[in-house]
C-alpha cells in the first residue's frame, strides 16, 4: 500500500506530533535546527571553497550595504516557496489529487489531508525538497558565476536547514514497524500503526 484515502480496519493511531498544538516540539525543533544549520553551513562553506578557494577573499573584502541583505530576502522566499513546491509535487504524484498549501508566520507547509502514506512513500515526500533540491542546486553552483553564487548558497543553505521539520518526522518513522500509515496534516502528523 502507497496511500489510500481509507484507513484500514485494523490500523490504530500511535501518536500525533503538531508544531501548532505542542509549543515544546515547536521549541524542540527550533533547538535542534542550530546545530543541524551549522552543519549545513560548514559543508556548504567546504564546497564553496573547492569551488572557487578566492570566494572568500572576496566575501570578506565586500563592504555590507543594505541592498545585498535585503536581497537575501526574496532569495529565501524564492526557497521556501520550491521547498514546499517539491513536497507538493510529490504529494500529487502518490495521490493525483491536488496538494494544500499554508503559510504561517515563522513557516510554510504543503500537505494532503485524508490521505494515509505507507512511512517509506512519506520518507521520499518528506525528503524530497531536501534531497532533490540540494543536488540540482550544487550540480547548478558548479556553474554559477562569483558574482551570484553567495545567493545561491544562501538558497541551498535555506532549503536544508528548513528541512529540520522534515527531518524530524523521517527520523521518527525509522522507529517504526513496517506498513506504519501517515496521515499529514499541514502543521502535523498523524501515525498509525498495525494492530498486532
Amino acid at each position: 500500500m502507497k496511500a489510500t484515502k481509507t484507513l484500514p480496519e485494523n490500523y490504530s493511531l500511535a501518536w500525533a506530533a503538531d508544531i501548532e498544538k505542542d509549543k515544546w516540539l515547536m521549541i524542540l525543533l527550533q533547538v535542534i535546527a542550530i546545530p543541524w544549520s551549522l552543519f549545513v553551513l560548514f559543508l556548504l562553506g567546504i564546497y564553496a571553497y573547492w569551488l572557487n578557494p578566492d570566494l572568500f577573499a572576496m566575501f570578506t573584502a565586500i563592504e555590507i550595504s543594505l541592498w545585498p541583505v535585503l536581497a537575501l530576502l526574496p532569495v529565501m522566499a524564492v526557497a521556501i516557496l520550491l521547498h514546499e513546491l517539491v513536497h507538493g509535487l510529490f504529494f500529487w504524484f502518490f495521490t493525483r489529487e491536488k496538494p494544500g498549501f499554508g503559510f504561517k508566520l515563522f513557516y510554510a507547509y504543503a500537505t494532503a489531508p485524508g490521505w494515509y502514506f505507507d512511512k517509506s512513500i512519506y520518507w521520499l515526500i518528506g525528503l524530497a525538497p531536501l534531497i532533490f533540491l540540494s543536488l540540482a542546486g550544487l550540480v547548478v553552483a558548479a556553474f554559477t558565476p562569483a558574482d551570484w553564487l553567495f545567493y545561491l548558497l544562501f538558497a541551498l543553505f535555506t532549503n536544508a536547514s528548513g528541512a529540520i521539520g522534515d527531518l524530524y518526522i523521517v527520523i521518527r518513522l525509522a522507529f517504526e514497524p513496517a506498513g506504519t500509515l501517515v496521515e499529514d496534516q499541514g502543521t502535523g502528523f498523524l501515525v498509525f500503526r498495525r494492530l498486532s
